[in-house]
């Protein structure tokens, strides 16, 4: 039975086979009972066959569609992959989200020691608050929270959260599109597969900075100033938005069919121990739920099935008598109890075995490369425009490479009289990742990086209208610019270590030298340290 069941799990998953369809797939794809769009694949296979196998005198050859009907009847173990995405969005799995963050380390196989060493999840080394000091080509495949405090290029030493995200996971997840879909979707158009699918976003936040706004004044609640105060500032939040981050992954696009891929692919599936264990793991979960419902789940009425596809061509019949059929079929499975635990643990190993999944995918795939665009806000200095050309190459037990080319212009209009050009800086840099194993359920990452960028002006340092000139008592009307530092050359340098525990959680810390900072000079020697959590497994609760 398990080998059964992990065998059918290997199929839907990895499956690259793509049917010759002339069913539009919208009529299970975009139906709104989660049951239809759970079963879309084997539904638009058993109509496409009972609209093109159909003898001239309209019967049916005899045998046809029997493994079609086996994937639709909830009796039959072929179908329970399926039942259980379908039983896992429509039933009430109150404890999933509380054992969401435990799962990886029940099966023994903590989902963030399988995320790859490409993937970052806090900003990049121009920010006030950050422990990387080159930008890397992945990020989070679902979401990611990251705290971060210390600095590397920059004089201020902040503290900053990071949320960052996947462009087509997230719409996934929240639009219950095919949540377990990894290579190959079927309900998945051009939009999703090439832009989507490459895109990730990042949103920065100072937490050392308060959010303000401005508002009017009502009256004098005290005092006898004769001084009118039209208007104030106050608070508005702990942490103010200090920049945004777009990167789109040019390469490490596969394409499944071909040769090449599958020897990577077969290469890096036979060096993976993390895939075969976290397999079982499915298997072994999906053991109960599957028993329960060849127990106790309704029959499929193969002939009434039949009767339904042939009466409507497009679908549509097709999915709303499955849709009744479903519904009724579970009714006993779920009143006999127990399922909602069951079906939660078997969603939770699924997203274990995703991450591992994906990772082995991305050591087959090679060389990395992505393009990267930011809008950085940084204190009291010029709003930049930042891009970056990201590379990367997984040498596999030997570690890995990333190196970055930027330049970062300065934003919107210059001032009148400035002394200084459109270019803010141009930058290159590089990071080797390497590693290695503390123990079964903590997983090591040593980095070292170096870091070169020049400035052709010294950095600006924005002064406010109504600061009092030193000295003086004379404030200043309309604010004014200084240049702040020196121009050219800043060399960094950096040494991490970042611990991966169970659940996703990264803890990375660094230590890091500079020959001076954007605003100082003089070498500094800094400390980095910060936190963050992969939610890539709360997506089996969408």
């Amino acid at each position: 039975m398990k080998l059964l069941l992990r065998s059918v799990f290997v199929a839907v998953l990895l499956s690259a086979t793509v049917h010759a369809q002339t069913v539009d797939a919208a009529f299970c794809s975009k139906n709104i009972h989660d049951e239809v769009r759970a079963f879309c694949q084997d539904l638009v296979l058993y109509q496409t066959h009972v609209n093109s196998e159909l003898k001239a005198d309209g019967s049916r050859n005899p045998g046809d569609w029997t493994d079609d009907l086996n994937h639709l009847d909830l009796a039959d173990p072929r179908a329970a992959f399926s039942a259980t995405t379908a039983l896992s969005a429509s039933t009430a799995l109150n404890d999933a989200a509380v054992g969401i963050a435990q799962s990886a380390s029940q099966i023994g196989i903590p989902s963030g020691i399988v995320q790859s060493p490409d993937q970052q999840t806090g900003p990049g080394g121009g920010t006030s608050g950050t422990t990387s000091l080159i930008s890397k080509a992945g990020s989070a495949a679902l979401l990611s929270l990251a705290l971060n405090t210390g600095a590397l290029t920059q004089s201020v030493n902040g503290a900053t959260s990071t949320i960052t995200t996947n462009g087509d996971q997230i719409f996934r997840a929240i639009t219950r599109n095919e949540p377990d879909c990894l290579v190959n979707c079927q309900n998945s158009d051009w939009f999703e597969q090439n832009v989507l699918g490459g895109i990730n976003l990042s949103a920065t936040f100072s937490l050392a900075q308060q959010s303000t706004t401005t508002t009017a004044t009502s009256g004098q609640a005290s005092g006898t100033s004769t001084v009118q105060v039209s208007s104030v500032t106050i608070p508005t939040g702990a942490g103010k938005l200090s920049g945004i981050t777009v990167k789109y992954r040019v390469l490490n696009r596969f394409d499944p069919r071909s040769d090449k891929f599958r020897q990577a692919w077969d290469a890096a599936l036979a060096k993976s121990t993390t895939i075969s264990s976290a397999l079982k793991a499915v298997g072994d979960a999906t053991d109960p739920v599957t028993q329960a419902l060849m127990a106790k789940a309704t029959p499929l009425d193969r002939e009434k099935i039949y009767s339904v596809a042939k009466s409507d061509p497009s679908g549509k019949a097709l999915a709303e008598s499955f849709s009744v059929y479903f519904q009724d079929a579970v009714k006993p499975v779920i009143e006999g109890g127990g399922l909602d635990t069951s079906i939660a643990t078997v969603m939770k190993d699924r997203a274990v075995y995703a991450d591992a999944w994906r990772t082995v995918l991305e050591n087959a795939a090679g060389t990395l490369l992505s393009f990267q665009y930011s809008y950085n806000k940084p204190v009291n200095q010029p709003q930049t425009h930042d891009l970056t050309l990201i590379g990367g190459y997984n040498f596999k037990t030997a570690g890995m490479l990333t190196f970055n080319g930027a330049v970062s212009l300065y934003s919107g209009s210059l001032p009148a009289g400035a002394n200084y050009g459109r270019v803010h800086f141009g930058q290159v840099s590089g990071e080797y990742d390497q590693t290695f194993n503390t123990s079964g359920q903590l997983q090591g990452q040593l980095s070292l990086a170096g870091y070169w960028q020049y400035q052709p002006n010294p950095s600006i340092l924005n002064i406010p209208a109504g600061t009092v000139a030193p000295g003086t008592s004379i404030p200043l009307p309309n604010g004014t610019q200084e240049f702040v530092g020196t121009a050219g050359s800043l060399w960094v340098t950096q040494a991490k270590i970042t611990m991966k525990g169970a659940g996703g959680i990264n803890i990375p810390i660094g230590v890091s030298w500079s020959n001076k900072t954007d605003l100082l000079q003089g070498s500094k020697v800094g400390a980095q340290v910060g936190i963050s959590y992969n939610f890539s497994s709360l997506g089996q609760l969408f």
